[in-house]
C-alpha cells in the first residue's frame, strides 16, 4: 500500500466498496440479458424490441461510471508530512476514539485499522487506516467494506481524517483535550447543492422508472430492476433527508 498509495481489500471488500456501481447495473444488465435470449438463445419472453431495451439501459451507464470512478478515488491514501512521537500518536488516537467512537482493530508500529460504527447520519459506518511514516503519515477513511452497502460516506471520510490529524496537531502543541461542541458542516455548500441537484432529479426518476416497470413487468428480471432501482433512490433520499433534518435541529440546540 506504500509503494502503490491505494488501499488493498479483499476481493468480496472489493465488490462491496464498488456495490453501488454493480446496483446502478443491475437495469443494463438485465436488458442485456434479454437482448441476449432476443438474438442468441431465442427464449425471450417479453414485449420489448431489443432496441428499446437498449435505449433504456444507456442512461444507467452514466451513473455507474460516475461511481466507479469516486469509489475507485475513495482507495487513494492521502499523505501527509507531519513529525510526531509515538506517545503523540498513541494520544492522537485516545482522542479521536473519544470524539468519534472510533473501534481500533489493529494498532502497532507500522499501521493502524479503525471503525467508526454506523449512526443516523446516513453511512453505515467507515473505516480508517493510517500508515506510520518515518516523516508522516498515509491516511485513507473509506464506507466499512464490512456493512454491507456501505459505499456512501455523507461526509464522514473527510471528518475521520481531518478530526486526527486536528487532534495530532493538538497534542503536538500541547493544547488540552476537552469536550467538543460539534460544529456543523455547512449542508448548503455549493458542492453539496450541484450534488443534490444531480442526484435528486436521478432518483426521482428511479422511483418513478421503478414504479412504472413494476406495474408494467415484462418478465421478473423487469420487476426485479424495478425494485432495485426504488431501494437505491429511497435509501439515498430518506439517508440525505434525514441528515439535513438532525443538523438544523442541531443548529437550532445550538442558537438555545
Amino acid at each position: 500500500m506504500k509503494e502503490t498509495g491505494k488501499l488493498k481489500l479483499s476481493f468480496w471488500n472489493y465488490v462491496n466498496h464498488y456495490f453501488i456501481v454493480i446496483f446502478v447495473l443491475l437495469i443494463p444488465i438485465f436488458s442485456l440479458v434479454s437482448v441476449f435470449e432476443i438474438y442468441v438463445t431465442k427464449t425471450y419472453d417479453g414485449v420489448r424490441a431489443a432496441s428499446e431495451l437498449l435505449s433504456f439501459s444507456l442512461p444507467w451507464i452514466i451513473p455507474a461510471v460516475l461511481f466507479f470512478f469516486i469509489q475507485k478515488n475513495q482507495l487513494k491514501f492521502k499523505k501527509f508530512n507531519i513529525q510526531y512521537t509515538d506517545d503523540e500518536f498513541k494520544e492522537a488516537i485516545e482522542r479521536t476514539v473519544k470524539e468519534l467512537e472510533w473501534r481500533i482493530e489493529r494498532n502497532n508500529k507500522t499501521y493502524l485499522r479503525a471503525h467508526r460504527p454506523w449512526n443516523w447520519t446516513g453511512s453505515w459506518g467507515e473505516m480508517i487506516t493510517i500508515i506510520r511514516l518515518k516523516n508522516g503519515i498515509l491516511i485513507n477513511s473509506i464506507g466499512d467494506p464490512d456493512a454491507w452497502g456501505s459505499g456512501l460516506g455523507y461526509g464522514w471520510n473527510r471528518k475521520n481524517i481531518r478530526v486526527f490529524l486536528k487532534n495530532l496537531s493538538d497534542v503536538k502543541n500541547q493544547i488540552p483535550f476537552k469536550d467538543i461542541i460539534e460544529v456543523q458542516e455547512n449542508e448548503w455548500s455549493l458542492k453539496r447543492i450541484i450534488v443534490r441537484l444531480f442526484m435528486y432529479p436521478l432518483c426521482l426518476g428511479l422511483i418513478a422508472v421503478g414504479l412504472f416497470v413494476i406495474a408494467n413487468p415484462t418478465n421478473w428480471k423487469s420487476q426485479g430492476a424495478g425494485l432495485a432501482a426504488i431501494v437505491f433512490a429511497s435509501y439515498y433520499l430518506y439517508a440525505d433527508i434525514k441528515l439535513i433534518i438532525k443538523q438544523n435541529k442541531a443548529r437550532k440546540h445550538n442558537k438555545l
